[in-house]
């Protein structure tokens, strides 16, 4: 490693310690906005590391700011730690193995999100202590990213408005920086309710609010050929009224996602599907209400951030799986279906910028970190290609040797491209002034203002 990198050596010093608090928040599985063990978890280690911190940030009390230096430039680090409900599972087993009394499981890998986050801010925090310079590295501490929009209550409330730059390790079966946007995202729950009658005796008497409900995606389905093709609508019906058939339904719901280009053309999609709420009121005689759950801006992508932390990744040494790693994934690896014979057993190689961006139609609440501050966000190798997304699959990986190595590796990388962001303020500059062009320096958030989490 070249002296000017020494800091780096940081994360090799704690490296016990960092691979023991994500094991800590694996082993507590807690879905959005109940991350409570992980949050106390990761508060504690980084006020032992010398770190202030302040704690329910935007009124959510798991999400926190860990706070190291002082001044400008601020650089954060994004630590996600909730888990996903109903996939329990053992580690380092290849097939399906519950543990026992835990329903939830890290199908997403945020154990290893936030440990590469923390990794990262070490290594700031040597460099920061070693050359003397002025700065600030910041944990963001940020709960109920699946499906709850954590990131966007923060940023509503200002959460990321000091930050010159932001960045994120996102677990992943291949290694590239992300360069990819996403798309702006809501979700409603819509309410009918009706009047209940005997569906054979008395027909007439009933207001079916399972059919108003099912009026409603029906419009919603004809809509679909009338909005603009990166545009999405999805929906669940979370109520159907109860399991008789032969009462009318007096109450119903259906769970709404929608996605668009901008929070500006999401505004407007909205609008369109509560017209089709209405109308399914009007025709059935029953009324709805709306229940806006949550909202996430789309993502704004930085070149000049991308193209400092792709450098960085190829500056840093990729981990390399040893024999445990070869022999677990070899036995998990007989049974992914998406595996094709060309790939590796672990990813073994960072992936080239793109000369051209393909669309993406998912969403995220980094967007609304995004539109405050310039944001990159990095795609860790550590899952064995071929596995899942959201799946025990990837649970099971979560405590894999090799998935330690790459949380290390991330936390370095990152950490790099940090420091030289602080070391070459011209690129810090470029990347203000990308920003500047992209959001018009106007961040209005698709968080309406009267919208708290849903626990």
């Amino acid at each position: 490693m070249p002296e000017e990198n020494s800091f780096l050596t940081a994360i090799d010093a704690a490296s016990d310690k960092i691979n023991k608090l994500a094991d800590t928040i694996w082993d507590n599985p807690e879905t959005a906005f109940r991350e409570y063990k992980s949050s106390e978890a990761l508060i504690s280690f980084l006020r032992s590391e010398g770190f202030t911190v302040e704690v329910g940030v935007a009124g959510l009390p798991t999400a926190f700011i860990a706070s190291f230096g002082s001044g400008h430039p601020e650089i954060g680090f994004i630590a996600e730690f909730d888990a996903l409900p109903g996939i329990s599972q053992q580690a380092l087993k290849p097939l399906p193995v519950k543990l026992e009394g835990i329903e939830n499981g890290h199908g997403c890998g945020h154990h290893i999100y936030a440990g590469d986050a923390v990794a990262a801010a070490l290594a700031v925090k040597a460099y920061l202590l070693s050359s003397g310079a002025k700065g600030t590295v910041k944990v963001l501490g940020c709960p109920g990213e699946e499906g709850g929009s954590g990131k966007a209550f923060m940023a509503r409330e200002g959460a990321f408005n000091s930050l010159d730059a932001t960045f994120g390790g996102h677990p992943e079966r291949f290694w590239a920086v992300r360069t990819r946007p996403s798309l702006a995202c809501c979700n409603i729950l819509y309410k009918f309710d009706g009047r209940a009658s005997h569906a054979g005796a008395a027909p007439h008497l009933g207001r079916s609010a399972l059919d108003a409900v099912e009026l409603m995606n029906v419009a919603v389905n004809f809509l679909r050929e009338h909005i603009p093709y990166d545009h999405r609508v999805h929906y669940a019906i979370t109520d159907s009224g109860g399991d008789a058939p032969n009462i009318v339904q007096p109450h119903a719901e259906v769970m709404y996602m929608m996605r668009a280009k901008d929070n500006a053309d999401l505004n407007a999609l909205c609008r369109r599907v509560d017209l089709c709420a209405q109308g399914a009121a009007l025709a059935t005689e029953t009324t709805f209400t709306s229940d806006f759950r949550s909202a996430s801006s789309n993502l704004i992508t930085i070149p000049t951030l991308q193209r400092t932390l792709h450098q960085a990744m190829l500056d840093v040494q990729l981990p390399r799986p040893d024999d445990k790693d070869i022999a677990f994934a070899n036995e998990l690896a007989k049974i992914l279906i998406d595996r094709t014979p060309d790939m590796p057993l672990y990813p073994d190689k960072i992936l080239p910028l793109p000369d051209h961006v393909a669309p993406h139609f998912g969403s995220t609440d980094t967007g609304d970190v995004s539109w405050n501050c310039p944001t990159v966000q990095m795609h860790v190798g550590c899952w064995i290609p071929g596995t899942p997304n959201h799946s025990w699959q990837v649970v099971s990986q979560g405590k894999n040797g090799f998935a330690r190595r790459a949380m290390l590796y991330a936390g370095k990388a990152m950490a790099l491209a940090a420091v030289r962001l602080m070391q070459h303020p011209e690129l810090l500059a470029a990347a203000k002034r990308e920003h500047l062009e992209r959001t018009g320096g106007k961040y209005e958030p698709a968080m309406p203002k009267d919208v708290m989490p849903h626990l």
